[in-house]
């Protein structure tokens, strides 16, 4: 997709990801607001947009495994999908900053050290562990559950809602610029993105 976006002038490659970003912030949103809770689970790769995903929901399982980044830098973009709102609440802004400025790959380890996940599982016993916890909590309050729930996203009030309209705005101007269709092409071609010298947007 971002392939054929860069071949696009810089205004409407720009209008387009907007379009895109802006896309996907509803799931984002129903996820926040749903009454249930929802339990992610990691196996493979969690990058980018599912990074946010995984910090999107209320608890997370990892397969002991699982590679987990943000890597927009290495698109030459910023991040969308809420991540700047959900991964500074995680991890501090110390950690948000470096994982989202480096960019850099993490393994589950880390992800549960910095409080990504809730738990690491086994790869072979991941499927089971969520259906169990799935179980659990079906078998739950579930009035609690929403109750808890919405108190909990109460916290952020409308915060993220409007994080996710600014990141929307950030990650569409990035995208009409040199460094976006430079990471793009480095991304594509698999070799690492040269920045130096590039024009801002």
């Amino acid at each position: 997709m971002f392939g054929e976006l860069i071949k696009l002038p810089p205004a409407e490659r720009c209008r387009s990801l907007y379009q895109i970003v802006d896309g996907l912030h509803p799931l984002l949103i129903r996820l926040r607001h749903m009454p249930k809770p929802v339990v992610a689970i990691v196996q493979g790769a969690a990058a980018g947009f599912g990074l946010s995903l995984v910090l999107a929901s209320d608890l997370a399982l990892a397969a002991e495994d699982a590679i987990f980044a943000s890597g927009y830098v290495h698109l030459g973009t910023s991040p969308d999908g809420g991540l700047t709102a959900t991964l500074g609440r995680a991890v501090g802004l110390k950690h948000a900053a470096e994982l989202m400025m480096l960019g850099d790959r993490f393994d589950a380890q880390r992800a549960f050290q910095l409080g990504i996940v809730n738990r690491l599982v086994p790869p072979a016993a991941l499927e089971g562990e969520a259906m169990a916890l799935a179980t659990r909590m079906a078998h739950g309050p579930t009035h609690a559950y929403a109750r808890t729930k919405a108190l909990l996203q109460a916290t952020l009030g409308d915060a993220f809602d409007a994080q996710l309209r600014r990141e929307t705005e950030s990650f569409a101007a990035c995208a009409a610029g040199e460094e976006f269709v430079e990471g793009v092409r480095a991304f594509l071609e698999k070799r690492p993105a040269n920045f130096a010298g590039l024009s801002l947007p």
